[in-house]
C-alpha cells in the first residue's frame, strides 16, 4: 500500500509538471502538445472546415477545456451565426470561458453582439471578463457601447481594467469613433504615473490612431513623454505632440530628433509629427537625418521631403541623392527632385538609366515608382510593367501602382489635353487599355490595383464595350489564395454594371491538420533565423495555432525561406514574403486562420491574413512594436525570444542566410 501511495504521489507530481509548465518569452508556454487529445483535434478540424454549427455543440461539453477550445474556434471563424450561443456563455460559471466568449462576440463585429454584451451584468463580472467585454464593445459597438466605455471608471490601480478600457477606446478610434471624452480618458491614463506602464502605453496608441487636435493637452503630453519608461509609450506620444500644433510641442519634437540616443522608432514618429509644422522650420532637422547611421531613419527623412518638399529645393534634393549611402534614401530623394523640379526631362532620363542598370530588384521597383511625377514617362513605365521579358511580379505591381498614380494626378487632365491637341491621341483611352491589359494578363496584385482604378473612374469603364474581361479575371482567381483580388473584382463589376455579381461562397477547406506531424512538435520548439545582420530565435507555439505552426515548420525543415528577403519593413513590423513572387503557387498554402486574444507584443511572430480569413503559410512577420488593435486579426505562430535587436536592424532586401530548428 505504501508503495502504491508513493507511486500515486509521484504520478500526480509528474502530471502537474506536464500541465502547469513554465512561462518563457512572454506568451509561449512550455507544456505538453495539447493536440494529442482526440476531441481537441476534432474541434480544430471543424474550425478548418468552417463548421460553426458543429463547433457550437461543444459549447456544452463536459470538460471546460473542450468548451474553451470550441469558443476559440468560433472566434477564429468570426461567424455571426455563433452570436446567440456565445452570448449564453457570458453567464457560465467558468470565468476564463466567459472571457473567451466576450472576445469571440467582439470578433463577429456584428451589431447584435453589442446588445448581448451591454445586457450582461457587467458589475458582477471578474476583472478579466470586464476587460474582455470592454474590448469587444470597442470592436463591434455603436454609440451606446462607446458611452458605456467612456463612463466606466477603471480604478487606476487595476492594470487589467485600465488596459481593457484603453484598448477599447483604441478600437473605437480605429473605427472612426472618438470624442472629447475618449481623448480625456486616454490623457488621464497616459499621464498618471501611478498606473502600470503597460496600460499607459496602450492608451498612448489612441493618439496615433485618432485624427483629433490634442493642443489642449500639450502640457500633459509633454510631461507624459518625459516620465514614460517604455519606448512604445514614447513612440505614440510623439505622434500626439504632432497633433498639438504649437511651439511647446514642436520644441520637444525637435529635441527628440536632435538626440542621437533616441530609439529609431521614436525618431521616425517624430519625423511623422513634423507633418503638422512648417516645412522651413523642420527642414534643417530633416536634412541632418538624411545622414543618419540608421537607414530607416534616413529613408523616413527622405519620405518627409518627398511629401512636404518645395520646388525651390528641387536641385538640393538631387544633389543630396548623390551623397547618401542607402538605396532607399537615394531613390526617394531623386523621386522628390523629379516631383518638385520645373524641368523634369534630365532627372527622368537619369532615373531611367538607373533603372536599367540597377541589380537590386527593390531598387528597380523604387526607381520605376519615382517616375510617377513625370507623365511623359508613362510609356516607359507601361513597357516595363506589362511587357517585361522576365515578368517580375514586384516590378509589375509597382509599375501598375505608378500608372494608377499618374492617371489620378492633378496634372493628368491638362497633360491629356495637350497630347490630344499635339498628337490626336486620347490618353484616357490609352490608360483604359493599360488597366484592361493588366486585368487580363497581370498577377493577382496587379489585377487588384487596376480594377480599383476602373471602379473609381467612370471615364475609363465607359470606354469599354463590355465587362467580359472583368468576369474572366474573376473566374481565374484561385480561392482562397486570391481572395482580395476576387472581392475587388466583384465590387468593380457591381460599380460598372450596377448589378450584384455572384459572390464567392466559402467551401469546406481542403487543408486539414497533419496530426502525425503536429503531435511530434514540442511546444516551445525553436527556430534560429540567420541573416547578414545576425541571428534571432523564434519560439513556436503549436498549442496556439497547430495548423499555422506545423505548415511554417515544414517550410523551415525544407529550407524554403533560405535566400528569401525581408520585403517590407514598417514602423510596426518586419515582413518576409518567402518568395519574390507574391504567391508561390507550389508552397503558398492558404489555411484557415487561427485567431486568439493573445496580445501582439514586440517580437510577436504571425502570418499574413487574407480578406477571406485565411492565413498565407509563406508570408510571416515580426512585430517591432506592440499593437493594441491587432489581436484577433492574424494567426500568431510564436515569439522572438533572442536577437530582437537583430530584427530591429533589418532593412528591405536583407536576406535569410539560413533558417532551421534549434
Amino acid at each position: 500500500m505504501k508503495v502504491l501511495i508513493m507511486y500515486a504521489l509521484a504520478m500526480s507530481i509528474l502530471i502537474c509538471s506536464w500541465t502547469c509548465g513554465t512561462t518563457d518569452g512572454g506568451s509561449v508556454r512550455d507544456v505538453d502538445n495539447v493536440y494529442n487529445d482526440a476531441t481537441l483535434r476534432r474541434i480544430c478540424e471543424l474550425r478548418c472546415a468552417g463548421n460553426t454549427a458543429e463547433i457550437v455543440k461543444y459549447f456544452t461539453a463536459q470538460y471546460p477545456e473542450y468548451r474553451k477550445a470550441a469558443v476559440s474556434a468560433a472566434a477564429s471563424l468570426k461567424d455571426s451565426m455563433a452570436v446567440l450561443p456565445l452570448a449564453a456563455l457570458l453567464t457560465d460559471q467558468d470565468h476564463d470561458l466567459r472571457e473567451r466568449a466576450a472576445f469571440a462576440l467582439g470578433q463577429t463585429c456584428h451589431p447584435i453582439a453589442e446588445k448581448y454584451l451591454l445586457e450582461t451584468d457587467f458589475d458582477a463580472q471578474p476583472d478579466n471578463v470586464k476587460s474582455a467585454i470592454l474590448v469587444a464593445l470597442g470592436k463591434c459597438g455603436g454609440r451606446k457601447a462607446l458611452e458605456k466605455v467612456q463612463s466606466f471608471d477603471a480604478p487606476h490601480s487595476n492594470v487589467t481594467l485600465v488596459s481593457g478600457k484603453a484598448q477599447s477606446i483604441c478600437w473605437f478610434a480605429k473605427r472612426g469613433m472618438y470624442s472629447i471624452q475618449t481623448s480625456q480618458s486616454a490623457i488621464a491614463i497616459v499621464c498618471d504615473t501611478l498606473i502600470h506602464e503597460k496600460a499607459r502605453s496602450i492608451a498612448a496608441e489612441y493618439f496615433g490612431i485618432a485624427p483629433a487636435d490634442f493642443s489642449l493637452y500639450t502640457d500633459e503630453l509633454v510631461a507624459a513623454y518625459r516620465s514614460a519608461k517604455l519606448i512604445h509609450n514614447k513612440v505614440n506620444i510623439v505622434l500626439a505632440l504632432g497633433k498639438c500644433h504649437n511651439g511647446r510641442a514642436f520644441s520637444l519634437i525637435k529635441s527628440i530628433v536632435n538626440d542621437e540616443s533616441s530609439d529609431y522608432r521614436i525618431v521616425m514618429n517624430a519625423v511623422a509629427a513634423f507633418e503638422n509644422y512648417p516645412y522651413e522650420e523642420c527642414k534643417p532637422y530633416v536634412l541632418r537625418l538624411l545622414k543618419s547611421y540608421d537607414d530607416k531613419i534616413a529613408t523616413c527623412a527622405a519620405q518627409y521631403i518627398y511629401r512636404r518638399g518645395v520646388p525651390a529645393d528641387a536641385s538640393t534634393y538631387l544633389e543630396l541623392s548623390r551623397s547618401v549611402a542607402g538605396w532607399q534614401t537615394r531613390t526617394t530623394l531623386i523621386a522628390a527632385a523629379l516631383k518638385y523640379a520645373t524641368n523634369k526631362a534630365t532627372i527622368s532620363q537619369s532615373i531611367k538609366s538607373g533603372f536599367e542598370v540597377a541589380q537590386n530588384i527593390y531598387e528597380k521597383a523604387a526607381l520605376l515608382r519615382a517616375l510617377e511625377s513625370d507623365l511623359t514617362c508613362y510609356h516607359f513605365v507601361e513597357q516595363n510593367t506589362l511587357y517585361r521579358e522576365d515578368g517580375d511580379e514586384l516590378i509589375g505591381v509597382e509599375g501598375i501602382k505608378t500608372l494608377s498614380n499618374m492617371f489620378e494626378s492633378q496634372e493628368f487632365e491638362q497633360y491629356a489635353a495637350e497630347v490630344k491637341a499635339a498628337e490626336n491621341l486620347d490618353l484616357y483611352k490609352e490608360f483604359g487599355l493599360i488597366f484592361k491589359t493588366a486585368i487580363q494578363n497581370g498577377t493577382p496584385q496587379m489585377v487588384t490595383v487596376a480594377a480599383q482604378v476602373v471602379a473609381r473612374h467612370p471615364q475609363i469603364f465607359l470606354r469599354y464595350f463590355n465587362t467580359y474581361f472583368l468576369n474572366q479575371a474573376r473566374a481565374r482567381c484561385m480561392l482562397p489564395r486570391d481572395a482580395d483580388t476576387y472581392m475587388t473584382l466583384v465590387n468593380t463589376i457591381k460599380v460598372v454594371t450596377g448589378q450584384e455579381s455572384e459572390s464567392y461562397e466559402q467551401e469546406q477547406s481542403e487543408v486539414l491538420p497533419d496530426w502525425d506531424y503536429i503531435s511530434k512538435i514540442a511546444p516551445g520548439a525553436e527556430v534560429v533565423v540567420s541573416t547578414q545582420k545576425g541571428d534571432f530565435t523564434i519560439k513556436a507555439d503549436v498549442n496556439n495555432a497547430p495548423l499555422a505552426v506545423s505548415n511554417f515548420l515544414k517550410l523551415v525543415d525544407e529550407g524554403y525561406f533560405v535566400k528569401s528577403q525581408f520585403d517590407n519593413i514598417t514602423l510596426l513590423r518586419a515582413e518576409n514574403r518567402g518568395s519574390l513572387s507574391y504567391f508561390d503557387i507550389d508552397k503558398s498554402i492558404m489555411i484557415p486562420s487561427e485567431l486568439t486574444q493573445n496580445e501582439f507584443e514586440e517580437g510577436t511572430v504571425a502570418l499574413n491574413t487574407t480578406a477571406l480569413n485565411h492565413s498565407c503559410t509563406t508570408q510571416w512577420f515580426v512585430m517591432l512594436v506592440p499593437d493594441a488593435t491587432s489581436d484577433g486579426n492574424s494567426s500568431i505562430i510564436g515569439v522572438v525570444t533572442d536577437g530582437m535587436e537583430i530584427v530591429h536592424s533589418l532593412c528591405i532586401g536583407d536576406e535569410i542566410l539560413s533558417i532551421k530548428r534549434k
